[in-house]
């Protein structure tokens, strides 16, 4: 077997808001309205799971700043959060702060 079922399931789980964006958009790949909800769940998920629909997205919007710039703002946050828990394993006496900076 290959893992926890349930885990498994989880992992795969896809709102069905996002299915019904997805549906639109194979209908209409320019529809706002699908692309703010697919934005949406981008924000609320992990860089590396968020970053195919921002490539989607600038690929079908190439000279939008505006959506280039949340595709930028995405993977700067996972940087600077990086950055910050190296600089504090580094140089904080108190681990405690890199999660309360971070916070």
């Amino acid at each position: 077997m290959s893992g926890d079922g349930a885990t498994e399931q989880a992992a795969e789980y896809v709102p069905e808001k996002v299915k019904k964006a997805e549906k639109k958009l194979e209908e209409n790949p320019y529809d706002l309205d699908a692309w703010s909800i697919l934005i949406r769940e981008a924000q609320n998920q992990p860089i590396d799971k968020a970053r195919k629909t921002y490539e989607r997205l600038v690929a079908q919007f190439p000279s939008s700043g505006r959506f280039w710039k949340l595709y930028i703002e995405a993977e700067v946050t996972i940087l600077f959060y990086f950055f910050l828990y190296q600089h504090c394993s580094i140089h904080c006496s108190d681990k405690k702060q890199v999660r309360i900076i971070a916070n």
